[in-house]
């Protein structure tokens, strides 16, 4: 099939990393018929939007809850562009926000979600809704022009038309997105004199330091809004996992005649300056491939001995368990599952906690068997904090193991102050980013914070400077997060089709 990218038949594409941008870079590039090898290093595909098996149980690596699934939203028009078929049920109700002293149910319904904001800080209502309000608008801006598809920085003339439609179609959102592009959430905040209320800083904090991996002082207002918004478009769970998106993508590309290679983590990667192309060495495979999409978080030079992770800092703590279905007629009584909640640490263990990073995330859904089939009488529970991997990399074995002790209880203990748990409880095994080495194959998760020169000033593209090569996933544009991670291996797969349409690499 010759599609966007001209004479592509010919040409074979090598994507490191089978995280849910790579695959969908893929499997683009497997639709417009370029021949797809996908080669990574875990046992599973997915990546922090995938799974792993413990215990004989299927656990989320990341993320739990999806978005832009509903109808005409950015990931079902990517599915369907790629002929995938996907159901998924909306959430209406899908998070509850754990301050100290206040909890703060998230909702889809405006209505609703106004007057929880009403009930929560009445003392300052009137300012935040209409700090709400307007960051709506913004938001609603921020997905008109991410609604275009147009890949940032913009470095063609068709990145450039694509802006120009942009400016022709919405002149009012380029003007508010203009207003407002050098602002950070907290910026936005004083404008409603919001900037110290504490229970709504620590609100925005707890969500933000998810979705966009920094807190309001430094995170971007643009992305920010969207962020902090999208629950009203809707929330969506997926039968057996967010890992069910990754899988279909995957099963899409060898449906197309690429392939997916397991267990396989590249040895090298070399650019031949004579045949002008890339040569690949993995446990499964030695080849030479015109074109690289790097999905895996590590920028490759000539020199692979040289590779250097872009975001260092961010990793994971985790606990995952196993609990009696009891649950859900005790505390998550009308909790439709997933359900989760991002706690702000209040107990004596706070401090244990805040030497991690902050903010707890607490995700209840069904249990799943390694095959994917749900286990009557049992409920899974994942918790997760960021931590700082070096901490975990340079303990000694004794301390490794101590403070892998310390922390998972007080993860159990801050969940116990929100609700009776250890009564449920038939199992739980801590992970540090030492687990997530050994089931995924990287210690460090999570994207490049999305702050004003991140996000907006220099946003990081998916051409590289090396030839033919390509990046995808939370480190480059849009940044992290399943949906962006998504979108980011569509700009990929785009940017390769239109520099073959340009070029051709063996004529050079």
């Amino acid at each position: 099939m010759n599609g966007k990218g001209g004479s592509c038949l010919e040409k074979t594409v090598c994507v490191i990393g089978a995280g849910i941008g790579g695959l969908t870079a893929g499997a683009y590039l497997a639709k417009h018929g370029y021949r797809v090898t996908v080669l990574e290093k875990a046992a599973t595909v997915g990546g922090s939007a995938g799974w792993y098996v413990r215990k004989n149980r299927l656990f989320p690596t990341g993320a739990t809850l999806a978005f832009g699934l509903e109808e005409h939203g950015l990931l079902r028009n990517m599915l369907n562009e790629l002929d995938i078929d996907l159901p998924a049920t909306e959430l209406l109700h899908p998070m509850d926000v754990v301050l100290p002293g206040k909890t703060i149910s998230i909702y889809k319904d405006s209505l609703d979600w106004e007057a929880e904001l009403k009930k929560t800080f009445p003392e300052h209502s009137q300012n935040v809704l209409n700090f709400w309000r307007n960051l709506t608008k913004i938001g609603e801006s921020v997905l008109a022009f991410t609604e275009t598809r147009t890949a940032l920085p913009i470095e063609t003339f068709s990145g450039l038309a694509d802006i120009l439609r942009f400016v022709f179609h919405h002149p009012f959102s380029l003007m508010r997105l203009a207003r407002f592009s050098s602002y950070t959430v907290e910026d936005f905040m004083r404008k409603y004199r919001l900037e110290q209320v504490t229970p709504f800083r620590q609100m925005l904090n707890v969500q933000l330091i998810d979705a966009v991996q920094t807190d309001v002082s430094e995170a971007a207002l643009l992305p920010a809004s969207l962020a902090l918004t999208i629950y009203r478009r809707g929330s969506f769970s997926i039968q057996n996992g967010i890992g069910e998106i990754s899988k279909r993508l995957a099963d899409r590309i060898e449906g197309l005649g690429g392939e997916i290679l397991l267990n396989s983590p590249v040895g090298s990667v070399s650019y031949n300056k004579m045949e002008k192309q890339w040569e690949v060495q993995s446990p499964k495979c030695k080849a030479s491939f015109d074109i690289i999409v790097n999905n895996t978080g590590v920028l490759f030079g000539y020199d692979p001995s040289k590779a250097q992770n872009r975001n260092p800092d961010w990793g994971a703590f985790r606990l995952d368990a196993v609990l009696k279905e009891d649950i859900c007629r005790g505390p998550l009584r009308g909790k439709k599952l997933p359900f989760a909640y991002q706690i702000v640490p209040k107990s004596e263990h706070s401090k244990i906690l805040r030497e991690e990073a902050g903010p707890l995330y607490v995700t209840f859904h069904p249990s799943l068997n390694k095959n994917g089939e749900t286990v009557a009488g049992e409920v899974m529970m994942t918790a997760s904090i960021h931590t700082n991997p070096k901490e975990w990399i340079l303990c000694t074995k004794e301390e490794y193991k101590n403070k892998k002790e310390k922390v998972k209880n007080a993860i159990l203990s801050e969940i116990e102050k929100m609700m009776p748990l250890k009564e449920y409880v038939i199992d739980a095994e801590a992970g540090t980013p030492l687990t997530y080495q050994r089931y995924i194959g990287k210690a460090y998760v999570g994207g490049t914070s999305l702050t004003v020169k991140h996000a907006v000033l220099k946003p990081k593209s998916v051409r590289s400077s090396l030839p033919q090569f390509y990046i995808a996933g939370e480190q480059v544009f849009p940044g992290p997060g399943t949906l962006s991670s998504a979108l980011s291996g569509y700009y990929a797969s785009m940017a390769v089709m239109e520099d073959v349409k340009k070029h051709d690499y063996h004529s050079r």
